[in-house]
């Protein structure tokens, strides 16, 4: 009998988990679950839905105070600091909230271990590889023959499952050099239906409620402490429009999402939102116009600086045009590791990656880790390319993703995902 753990944050996830548990249990009746949720959305679906489950963060914060023996005594300062650096690069955090995190650290993990321990899994599925439950878990695991596998949701509403890790520590990234375009190019993206529930959404919504009151929450569960730009400003800084018609004069700078992991743990040059501003503007070509498109759902949530640096110069455009139009009115996109880079590289822009990503080594990407000048790569002719940008990510989807996305109305995909987890496994082990 095969024994899978998971790692499951929100409802829809717990959904498509619940959806692999099934398929799985086509081939093998007898395969065991246990799934660690992660919010309470998340823990509600999988009990409504009769499966076997446990509210990893909030048991672990819930679960009493530090032992001073076993585990919990045991781990150095500066492995507690790793497991907790997603939270704590919140640009806002407290310190109180940073002990908090440490302390939540060492509950988890040491709740990891007896859970590992007495479930003794074969499989380990686990959502990315950087929040602190991953941290844990993957921590809990090390030394144990538990075959793991990593999950993330991938470009073109895919799935990346890995052997290795997600975004830039995926085991196919420097594989992609040596891409070559065969078979059709990729499809246009489609609007599949998509799933949600808002009677699970409000209760986390219910949770971090009651939270203001009593002041009981997981500390890895508290979103970034983003503060707003003021509307008048961004009002302000909308209006100003693109006067350049000229699209290999504008640079499109494509802006990572504050508190995305990708861009905490795979970026070299420490480039935040000014920093990434400034040195597109201090490199650029003369006489060109720097379009700034900020992730949709964190218009307004940038730094002060940030936007107080586009007020301050008087050739960046704030877009609030849709990302087609932005890519239409371009030709050169700079970023640190924003999928909007491969939207871009698609449609045969100069696309330079400041940063680490999984299709950093795609033939046609620029990179700029240290020492090398930007003001070089934006500014020197565009090579040729052999084959069409588009029509190498084709092969990076059928290769190295599976097609379907964890909130597809429909699932029937999980049956290929559970086979071939099962079947990759087997030989592992």
């Amino acid at each position: 009998m095969t024994k899978i753990v998971t790692l499951v944050y929100y409802h829809s996830m717990a959904r498509f988990f619940c959806g692999i548990e099934d398929a799985w249990k086509q081939f093998e009746p007898d395969a065991e679950f246990l799934h660690l949720a992660v919010f309470p959305s998340a823990w509600a679906y999988l009990k409504v839905h009769g499966r076997q489950t446990a509210a990893l963060s909030w048991q672990s914060y819930l679960g009493g105070s530090l032992s001073t023996r076993g585990i919990a005594a045991t781990v150095p300062g500066p492995e507690i600091e790793a497991m907790i650096r997603f939270h704590a690069s919140d640009p806002n955090i407290k310190p109180t909230q940073t002990i908090a995190l440490r302390r939540q650290a060492q509950k988890m993990l040491r709740a990891c271990h007896s859970i590992v321990t007495k479930f003794d899994p074969d499989i380990a599925i686990i959502s990315g590889d950087t929040r602190l439950p991953a941290e844990s878990l993957i921590r809990a695991l090390k030394n144990r023959k538990t075959v793991s596998w990593y999950f993330e949701q991938g470009p073109y509403r895919t799935t990346v499952l890995d052997r290795q890790g997600v975004n830039a520590n995926c085991s196919f990234r420097r594989e992609l050099a040596r891409l070559e375009a065969s078979g059709p190019p990729l499809p246009p993206r489609v609007n599949s239906a998509r799933w949600t529930n808002k009677l699970y959404t409000l209760l986390d919504r219910i949770a971090f409620a009651q939270a203001h009151v009593t002041r009981l929450m997981p500390p890895d569960l508290l979103p970034y402490t983003l503060h707003k730009c003021p509307q008048v400003r961004y009002a302000r800084l909308r209006s100003t429009v693109l006067l350049q018609s000229d699209p290999h004069k504008v640079v499109l700078v494509a802006m990572q999402v504050p508190e995305d992991a990708n861009n905490i743990y795979h970026n070299p040059l420490g480039l935040d939102d000014v920093g990434l501003l400034k040195l597109v503007l201090e490199n650029a070509r003369p006489g060109s116009t720097v379009v700034v498109r900020e992730h949709p759902l964190y218009r307004r949530k940038y730094s002060q600086a940030f936007y107080a640096l586009i007020e301050a110069s008087c050739n960046v455009v704030l877009s609030q045009a849709s990302l087609q139009q932005d890519l239409d009115r371009s030709r050169t996109s700079v970023t640190v590791n924003s999928l909007t880079g491969l939207d871009a590289f698609a449609q045969g822009h100069r696309v330079i990656l400041l940063g680490e990503s999984f299709y950093d080594h795609l033939p046609g990407i620029d990179t700029l880790r240290s020492g090398v000048s930007l003001q070089t790569l934006l500014t020197r002719d565009q090579p040729p390319c052999a084959d069409k940008p588009a029509s190498l990510l084709g092969p990076l989807i059928d290769k190295h993703f599976f097609k379907g996305h964890f909130t597809d109305v429909d699932l029937s995909f999980t049956r290929t995902i559970a086979q071939q987890i099962a079947n990759d496994s087997r030989a592992a082990q």
